[in-house]
């Protein structure tokens, strides 16, 4: 199947369905902050590596039950096909500006003594097995966000709103998933990059990609930063 038919087609769920998948979001964000709490309480330690993975995967439950389950659809309904190479390139050509940009509002909120996820910082610094941290932020967080931001909502809301708007409020939600307000720009930026990626190529593998690559960089970045 060409990613051109993929591009122009609708998906079977509905608005409403899309809609439902978002207020499963929006629980999804409730119980893990209650979690966190709880365990704060508790003082347990539990690995954030297992944490975040659980979390990440549990993502993908809403969307099996209002895709797959109830339509029966392919896993190329939500993106997860083939793709022509141009559009990786094309990630890459806007990934690169996007950085600057990132790093130019990094360099901002450092001058107020301000970072934009300091609790990554801290897992990663403080843990003392952040491997499987590692492998959920590069992997798996890339892997199961493009399936359900682009590929469930995305795709769900062009059914009802011209795809720019969709994408508006597909990146918004993306943002807010990350629970940090200073973080939020750049992360609604990225949300807009891989929102229009799948939107050009019909495949979330381009987004995947480049997802993993930034993740990849923060974490490097962190290390980086200790060495110094």
């Amino acid at each position: 199947m060409s990613t051109q038919h993929l591009q122009s087609r609708t998906v079977p769920w509905t608005l409403k369905d899309t809609w439902l998948g978002a207020a499963c979001l929006g629980m999804w964000l409730f119980l893990s902050y209650c979690l966190v709490l709880i365990l704060k309480l508790l003082a347990l330690d539990i690995s954030p590596g297992l944490m975040v993975t659980g979390l990440e995967l549990a993502l993908l439950i809403p969307v099996w039950g209002l895709t797959r389950k109830k339509y029966g659809v392919r896993w190329s309904h939500l993106g997860v096909t083939k793709f022509k190479p141009r559009y990786l390139g094309l990630g890459l050509g806007l990934f690169v500006p996007a950085m600057w940009l990132n790093a130019l509002y990094e360099a901002f909120l450092s001058r107020f003594g301000l970072k934009m996820q300091p609790e990554v910082e801290r897992i990663l610094t403080e843990t003392s097995s952040p491997g499987l941290f590692i492998l959920a932020a590069v992997i798996i967080a890339p892997l199961v966000e493009e399936i359900f931001f682009r590929g469930f909502l995305f795709a769900g809301l062009k059914n009802r709103f011209p795809w720019i708007t969709a994408m508006l409020i597909s990146s918004g939600l993306f943002a807010l998933l990350h629970l940090s307000p200073l973080a939020a720009p750049p992360i609604f930026l990225l949300g807009l990059i891989f929102a229009y990626l799948y939107q050009r190529s019909g495949s979330i593998w381009p987004a995947v990609i480049i997802h993993s690559l930034v993740n990849s960089l923060a974490v490097i970045w962190v290390f980086g930063q200790q060495t110094l």
